[in-house]
């Protein structure tokens, strides 16, 4: 039994307990071979048995009803977040929005004069701003 991709880590486990169910005299150990094998690769939980084996089924299903709770804990946190779903419904996502990126573009098409034209005129405006100085005269360096 191979635990699917979208499949939910206690989606997993109640279908692995039914087929379990269906094997008469299966051993513990092969029992907590198959359920490791069957296990996503990239998931937590794995990982987690990956850094600390169990010694019987009863730890492995007592760490596994750790990381569901975790895991639909996480989930009931993301729908409760009204901001992240009006984000993908727009298609944004903080860095990611479309139009970030050309508006960067766009800024760098500007020179050094006019970065100053637009800063000076901030320095009458009530918010301040000072201009950029200019440097274009440079001394040595003192050797001592």
């Amino acid at each position: 039994v191979v635990q699917g991709r979208d499949e939910s880590l206690r989606d997993y486990l109640t279908r692995f307990n039914r087929e379990l169910l269906t094997v008469k005299d299966l051993e513990p150990f092969f029992a907590m071979a198959a359920l490791n094998s069957g296990l996503r690769n990239n998931s937590a939980f794995t990982f987690s048995l990956l850094k600390k084996p169990v010694e019987d089924m009863t730890n492995l299903l007592r760490r596994a009803e750790k990381y569901v709770n975790a895991e639909e804990e996480m989930a009931a946190m993301q729908q409760k977040t009204p901001w992240s779903g009006y984000q993908e419904e727009r298609g944004e996502h903080s860095r990611n929005a479309p139009g970030k990126k050309e508006k960067r573009h766009e800024r760098s098409d500007l020179t050094k004069d006019d970065l100053r034209h637009k800063l000076s005129r901030m320095g009458d405006s009530p918010k301040g701003g000072a201009p950029i100085p200019s440097y274009n005269d440079f001394s040595p360096f003192l050797d001592t």
